[in-house]
């Protein structure tokens, strides 16, 4: 990490602790199933908790270069037949890999049906499986979102809470709010110039993966007894519209969703 994170902040941190916890999961990634560019390509799911705070998708080895990708919560429908998006989120997918994306806890009803929209990449191939090998679903894929009840996309969705920020107002004039941290702890806030994956290579919180690069520390804030912070401030005008803000809980290691400015 960057040496304005440390020693001082890093070296406070404790053994990382997951800021979220696997709800649905689809491991299945045996079958290359859409991308390079296919559109309105979606995935259903049925949540056994009663929020969502994020989702990830694994897309096929060998195949393309890292892209950004956004996963778009829905209820009541797929978008444009009845649905409307309650929580998104956006950054770097690559090959190979999982990719987790996050955003404030959103509540959600067990045994209902929501649905997880993917933004299009263009060269890259969404994996999955031909075999239905998760009942509470299905994919959806090409222009009208084409139905196809057997297949799935290889994903997973979080819930339980977590660490989550919010930012409101109009910037400069913002209030922060973090809910989810420990208490009485310590809640660094972190902006970087691109939303896209860092990891931390070094000290206690060596591989935690920041949403934010290059990362540059700009405050530890105390939370209060219930794990939270509210924190308003003026901000120089030039980090409207130019900077990305991310919490990180310097007790636990869990980083919070990222928020424009």
């Amino acid at each position: 990490m960057k040496h304005f994170l440390a020693p001082l902040v890093v070296a406070a941190l404790a053994t990382p602790l997951a800021a979220q916890t696997i709800d649905v999961d689809q491991p299945d990634t045996s079958v290359c199933m859409a991308g390079f560019g296919q559109v309105d390509l979606a995935q259903s799911f049925i949540p056994n908790v009663s929020d969502c705070s994020g989702a990830g998708v694994f897309m096929s080895a060998g195949l393309g270069s890292a892209e950004t990708l956004t996963i778009s919560l829905y209820e009541g429908g797929l978008p444009g037949q009845g649905g409307t998006m309650i929580a998104s989120g956006t950054g770097l997918v690559s090959p190979g890999v999982w990719t987790d994306l996050f955003w404030p806890a959103v509540a959600v009803t067990p045994g209902n049906t929501y649905y997880l929209d993917f933004s299009p990449t263009f060269s890259m191939c969404y994996a999955g499986s031909t075999s239905d090998p998760y009942a509470g679903g299905q994919v959806y894929a090409n222009a009208g979102y084409g139905s196809f009840p057997s297949f799935d996309y290889s994903f997973r969705t979080y819930g339980g809470g977590g660490l989550t920020l919010a930012v409101t107002g109009t910037c400069p004039s913002v209030t922060f709010t973090v809910t989810g941290a420990t208490p009485f702890g310590g809640i660094a806030l972190v902006t970087g110039p691109s939303a896209g994956s860092f990891t931390i290579a070094s000290g206690a919180c060596a591989g935690t993966t920041l949403g934010v690069t290059p990362p540059t520390l700009r405050t530890v804030v105390g939370s209060d007894a219930s794990g939270g912070l509210s924190l308003s401030l003026t901000l120089p005008a030039g980090a409207c519209g130019t900077l990305f803000l991310q919490a990180v809980d310097v007790t636990s290691c869990a980083a919070s969703n990222v928020e424009a400015l």
